[in-house]
C-alpha cells in the first residue's frame, strides 16, 4: 500500500494577466511537500511538488498528474493538492470550476485548467482512495469527486472506490483568503490560512487516542482550529465524501502519546453504543461508522425505543450512514440490520 501526492501551486502570473501573484501559494505548496515527506505513512518521494515550468500551463499540470496517476496500484492512495486561484464562469457549458495556471489570464477562460480534467485523471486511476484538497476561491462549488455523472460513461471506475474532496470554503462564501495567518507558527504563518492550519494539524497532530489521522478527525481538527484561531475570522472548510469512510486513515497523528486522551474501551453491543452516543452523539460516531452491520443494529435499536432522544439519535446516525454507505455492498450490510425497524 503506497501513498502518492501531486501538489500544484502556481504563484506567479504575467503582469497583464489580471491574476494576482501571491508568495503564500508557492510557500504552501512547498510546505505540503515537506510535511508529507516527514509523515511515516507517506515518506520521502511520495509527494511531487510541481515546479514553475510544470504549473505554467494546463498541459504541464495534467502531464505530471497523469504520470503519477498511472503508477498507483489498486491498494494505493492518490491525493492531489491545488493551492491557487479558482474561477467559475456560469456561462460556460457545465459551469465548471477552473484552476489557474501560471499562464492564465482573468478574462480568458480557455487559459485556465478545468477541474473536470483533474477529476477525470483521478477517477481513471486505480487508487483505492482518491483525495482532492482544493485551497482556492469557488472550491465550495466543486462537486463530489465520485458522484454519479451519467454524461461520463466509463470514467467513474468501480463503485467501491472511495473519494474525498476537502475544500477551503463552504457554500456560504465563494472566496478564499490568500494572505497568511499570523497566529500560525514559523513558516506556516506565510502559507494561505486554510493550508497553513491544515498543515499545522498534520505537523502537530491531535489529542485523539488514535495514532493515525483519519479523514473525519482531520476535518474536525482543521475546522475547530480555524474557528478558534485568534489570527482572523477564518472560513470553515468543507468536505464531501463518496464511499470513503470518515474512519479511513490518511496521515500519522504526530501528537505525543502522553498528551493524547486514553483510548475508550471497545464497544460491541448495540446497547453500549446507544448509551455512549446518547451522552455525546458525535464523540465516537466515527468509530461506529466503520462497521456497517453494527451501525444498522444500533439504528434499529434506537428506532425501536419510544423516547424522542433515541429516535432523534437514530435519525442522525441514519443520515450519516446514508451519506457514507453509498456503495451497494456497504449499504446492503447496513440495511440488512436497519431495514425492519426503519420501515415500521
Amino acid at each position: 500500500m503506497a501513498f502518492r501526492a501531486v501538489v500544484v501551486g502556481p504563484d506567479r502570473y504575467a503582469a497583464d494577466s489580471g491574476v494576482e501573484s501571491h508568495p503564500s501559494i508557492g510557500i504552501s505548496a512547498q510546505q505540503y511537500g515537506e510535511v508529507l515527506a516527514a509523515d511515516a505513512m507517506w515518506g520521502p518521494g511520495s509527494c511531487r511538488v510541481l515546479g514553475e515550468d510544470e504549473v505554467r500551463t494546463a498541459e504541464g499540470v495534467m502531464s505530471a498528474l497523469e504520470e503519477v496517476a498511472a503508477a498507483v496500484g489498486p491498494e494505493d492512495t492518490l491525493m492531489v493538492v491545488y493551492v491557487g486561484h479558482g474561477q467559475y464562469w456560469s456561462d460556460l457549458p457545465g459551469g465548471q470550476v477552473h484552476f489557474a495556471v501560471g499562464s492564465s489570464h482573468r478574462a480568458r477562460p480557455w487559459t485556465w485548467l478545468s477541474s473536470w480534467y483533474v477529476y477525470r485523471a483521478l477517477r481513471r486511476s486505480r487508487a483505492r482512495l482518491k483525495v482532492l484538497i482544493a485551497d482556492c476561491c469557488y472550491s465550495n462549488m466543486l462537486p463530489q469527486l465520485g458522484g454519479d455523472e451519467p454524461d461520463l460513461p466509463g470514467v467513474l471506475g468501480t463503485r467501491d472506490e472511495g473519494t474525498c474532496v476537502f475544500t477551503a470554503v463552504r457554500n456560504e462564501q465563494s472566496y478564499a483568503w490568500a494572505e497568511g495567518c499570523a497566529a500560525l507558527p514559523g513558516e506556516l504563518a506565510r502559507c494561505t490560512p486554510f493550508s497553513g492550519h491544515l498543515l499545522n494539524v498534520l505537523r502537530r497532530g491531535t489529542r485523539d487516542y488514535d495514532h493515525r489521522l483519519t479523514i473525519g478527525l482531520l476535518r474536525e481538527a482543521v475546522q475547530t482550529e480555524m474557528e478558534r484561531c485568534e489570527g482572523g475570522d477564518h472560513q470553515a472548510p468543507r468536505m464531501a465524501l463518496n464511499d470513503a469512510r470518515e474512519g479511513t486513515a490518511l496521515f500519522t497523528n504526530h501528537m505525543e502519546a502522553s498528551r493524547r486522551v486514553k483510548a475508550p474501551p471497545l464497544l460491541e453491543a448495540p446497547d453500549d453504543w446507544a448509551r455512549a452516543l446518547l451522552l455525546d452523539r458525535d464523540s465516537r460516531l466515527h468509530e461506529l461508522l466503520r462497521d456497517e452491520y453494527a451501525t444498522g443494529a444500533v439504528v434499529a435499536l434506537l428506532t425501536s425505543r419510544r423516547d424522542e432522544a433515541s429516535r432523534n439519535l437514530a435519525r442522525h446516525i441514519n443520515a450519516r450512514a446514508n451519506d457514507l454507505f453509498t456503495a451497494p455492498d456497504a449499504f446492503a450490510r447496513y440495511w440488512s440490520q436497519a431495514e425492519k425497524a426503519l420501515r415500521v
